[in-house]
């Protein structure tokens, strides 16, 4: 009767343990069966005889304490990489960490992460044996392979080497193209939802670990080693992925949460957000911020008389306008009510102000929208409040907003289609003239000849 030694009885148990920590440590298990098998050999083991337990003479006893000591260090370093690759949460760096982690722990010479689908490819190679991996060609030779291995029935992952080419001849496409003794590992994301993976399931890439020497052969302990980190950079990728997809959402939400989404410029929440953090900014530095409110004069008409569909059309004709107006980084063209439109200008004085606004409404008589229900001009026109001043304790930020409304109230009581500039919220060049400043004549602020 055959006895096991203690010390494969350890090895053994060590070896089922591991099993069970990343089992339990992944929250999921590929099966339920493997689990319960798992369990089977553990109990099995356990329940043997005491007297398997026997020592033999001391010279095999050293070699074998030597093999455990071995394991140990094998699986405490593959213990080691497996938490390493478990913190990253960025695809790319899961590429790049598990290509390292991997090439160090199987002192390989080349390790490439190829995704199916996709240009992306991510390789380690040594600089002094350098190999080229073309994407689509090795993961179309992989498929082939892969079938032709089921049929004959090799197990995953394969290593393809000189022995396997005498099996299978069809190897010979791999190794012609890249030499050396390659082992190949399918990569499967295992999603939340699933309890494991379908065999017949295309894996979502491939990961193709090499050496330069032909004759190296894959043990099955290395196999089943790098299948295990395999698995855990698959769940790497497939968090990694979500985490990505999770910001690219969250970016979209908060595009879609600042944006007005008929014209496509800053919505209201967005103005509000901005032209207080442009106050304090402006503050600490003591320059000057100028505000142009902005009214499409007889809106209500236009819409009337072509359609509200038109009148869209026509919001975001105006908006362009606006848009192509504004030159700077720093400045902002936001829809501020219905056909009501602000333009924030940083760092801007009254007189940059007043350029600006001159600018818009001469773009606009460019683009000519008609409108034959205004009673100003037969296109359409705006009518604009500005205000300027240098941000400080003694007012907020509201003062400025009411001021450059204030603007545009007196620009609508004398008669539309011109710009308002507030009296006493005026900076021109360093002198704040507020309360002290000369109001600009109506000949300056009246409508385009």
């Amino acid at each position: 009767m055959y006895h096991m030694s203690f010390s494969q009885v350890l090895t053994q148990l060590q070896a089922l343990l591991l099993k069970f920590t990343v089992l339990f440590e992944h929250g999921r298990a590929r099966s339920r069966q493997a689990f319960a098998a798992h369990i089977g050999q553990l109990n099995q083991i356990l329940a043997l005889p005491p007297r398997m337990a026997h020592f033999p003479n001391s010279e095999h006893s050293l070699s074998h304490t030597q093999q455990l000591q071995l394991l140990l260090q094998q699986q405490i370093r593959l213990r080691e990489t497996i938490q390493r690759i478990r913190r990253i949460l960025d695809a790319q760096n899961v590429y790049r960490v598990a290509v390292q982690e991997l090439m160090d722990f199987v002192k390989a010479d080349w390790v490439f992460i190829l995704e199916h689908g996709s240009g992306r490819l991510s390789s380690m190679a040594q600089a002094c044996h350098p190999i080229i991996i073309d994407n689509t060609i090795a993961f179309n030779i992989y498929c082939e392979l892969e079938a032709a291995a089921t049929e004959s029935g090799i197990p995953l992952p394969m290593a393809v080497n000189e022995q396997l080419l005498q099996q299978q001849p069809i190897c010979q496409k791999w190794l012609s193209r890249y030499p050396g003794s390659w082992l190949l590992v399918p990569i499967h994301l295992l999603h939340a939802h699933q309890l494991q993976v379908h065999p017949a399931d295309k894996p979502w890439g491939l990961l193709a670990i090499g050496c330069k020497d032909e004759a190296m052969r894959w043990s099955a302990v290395q196999q089943e080693q790098v299948q295990i980190l395999v698995d855990e950079v698959a769940i790497a990728l497939d968090q990694s992925l979500r985490y990505e997809q999770l910001k690219r959402d969250r970016h979209e939400l908060q595009a879609w949460a600042l944006t007005d989404s008929l014209t496509g410029l800053a919505n209201r929440r967005q103005f509000d957000h901005y032209f207080d953090a442009e106050w304090q900014r402006l503050a600490r530095e003591q320059q000057p911020l100028t505000l142009l409110l902005c009214d499409i004069d007889y809106f209500k008409r236009y819409n009337d008389y072509y359609g509200h569909p038109t009148g869209d059309i026509c919001l975001a004709k105006v908006s362009d306008v606006l848009t192509s107006c504004i030159r700077r980084p720093a400045d902002l063209v936001a829809r501020y009510g219905g056909e009501e439109f602000a333009v924030v200008l940083p760092n801007t004085d009254t007189e940059g102000g007043h350029s600006v606004a001159q600018a818009i409404r001469r773009q606009l008589a460019n683009v000519a929208i008609p409108h034959c229900a205004s009673s100003v001009r037969p296109f359409v026109t705006l009518t604009m409040g500005v205000a300027t001043i240098v941000p400080g304790r003694q007012r907020g930020s509201q003062d400025l907003l009411q001021a450059a409304d204030l603007a545009l109230y007196h620009a609508k009581q004398q008669g539309r289609d011109r710009i308002y500039v507030h009296a006493h919220y005026c900076v021109y060049g360093n002198a704040h003239l507020d309360k002290r400043g000369p109001k600009l004549t109506q000949s300056e602020l009246g409508p385009l000849a």
